[in-house]
């Protein structure tokens, strides 16, 4: 056992903690009764106060779902049973992970649909926090993965299990997607449960890092088995080569975004400044720029505007100006 082994695990390896994070992450199933039945039963509690701390937006009510939420527990499973060779557990767990993922999916959209408050997918904070992933979610689940992976081997640092709970989107995101379903916003949808596959991918990378450098390898296999592993491997690395990608286009596009929206402040408000008038409001919505004005002089020309955006490299499918009138009124003390 090599000194960085040493160190994650703090000390030797505790066979009685392997076999505790088997029995936790369902690699290992001896009791399916009782074991399953926590599971399912704190899923469907986690989703529906999640659900409702969704449609009540509610950040102090999706934290609560956090904490009872169970579905890392298979997450890690696969990441353990891959780690340790046993293909078919894998299987298993992962099998539990998807069946875990539609029940929330299924269950939060009949949430959603009782709960007499719609779900504003343009103003609801929970929401929006969870259909625009960028590449710090991706850091944040990458860092929650290490410490879930690390708190699994490690019987030393329970209190960290809350904060890896709070940390990782696990079920809030699936649950934005059953109530953007239900709302009728597939854009949404695809958004928060790429938020969630982020956090599988997560997971599945700092498991297979800390648990491989802990030394949880098979003493002895099968070249299939190795070949299987192998394979699981290679398409965990692609899927998270291809997130980090994915998320540094987002994020580039959306710095790339501010700074073209502050640009387009600077201009509109000289523009209008020189007429006179001033910008009461601006604002960008689907790569649509609209701008409102207020002033007693005469109204400046748009056209003028177009231009000065367009010499700035500030292109916009359209820009929309509004014009407020204003009107100077002397008001006599004359008794």
């Amino acid at each position: 056992m090599t000194k960085l082994s040493k160190m994650l695990l703090g000390g030797e390896l505790d066979t009685q903690v392997l076999e505790g994070a088997k029995q936790a992450t369902f690699v290992e199933v001896d009791n399916p009764l009782r074991q399953y039945s926590m599971f399912f039963l704190r899923l469907l509690a986690a989703t529906v106060v999640a659900t409702a701390g969704v449609a009540a937006d509610s950040s102090t009510t999706i934290i609560g779902a956090m904490l009872i939420a169970p579905l890392m527990s298979p997450m890690l499973g696969v990441a353990l049973a891959t780690a340790l060779g046993r293909m078919r557990d894998l299987l298993r767990t992962l099998g539990l992970t998807l069946l875990g993922m539609g029940i929330v999916v299924l269950v939060s959209i009949g949430v959603t649909a009782i709960i007499p408050v719609a779900v504003d997918m343009d103003a609801n904070t929970q929401v929006l926090a969870r259909i625009s992933p960028r590449l710090v979610d991706l850091i944040i689940a990458l860092a929650a993965g290490f410490m879930a992976a690390l708190a699994s081997m490690r019987s030393d640092i329970p209190d960290a299990l809350p904060g890896v709970a709070i940390s990782a989107s696990i079920v809030p995101p699936l649950c934005v997607v059953g109530a953007s379903i239900y709302e009728g916003a597939p854009e949404a949808a695809i958004g928060a449960l790429l938020l969630f596959v982020a956090n599988f991918i997560a997971i599945q990378v700092m498991g297979a890092v800390v648990y491989l450098l802990m030394g949880l390898i098979p003493h002895s296999e099968e070249k299939p088995v190795s070949d299987a592993r192998a394979a699981w491997y290679a398409l965990v690395a692609i899927a998270a080569i291809a997130l980090v990608l994915f998320f540094m286009d987002v994020s580039m596009g959306i710095v790339r975004s501010g700074e073209m929206e502050r640009r387009a402040q600077d201009i509109t408000a000289s523009w209008a400044n020189n007429a006179g008038y001033r910008v009461t409001s601006l604002s960008v919505d689907d790569n649509e720029l609209y701008v409102q004005i207020a002033g007693v002089d005469k109204e400046p020309d748009v056209h003028t505007l177009a231009q000065s955006l367009s010499e700035a490299n500030v292109t916009y499918k359209d820009v929309y100006v509004s014009v407020v009138e204003e009107h100077n009124a002397a008001l006599s003390t004359d008794s």
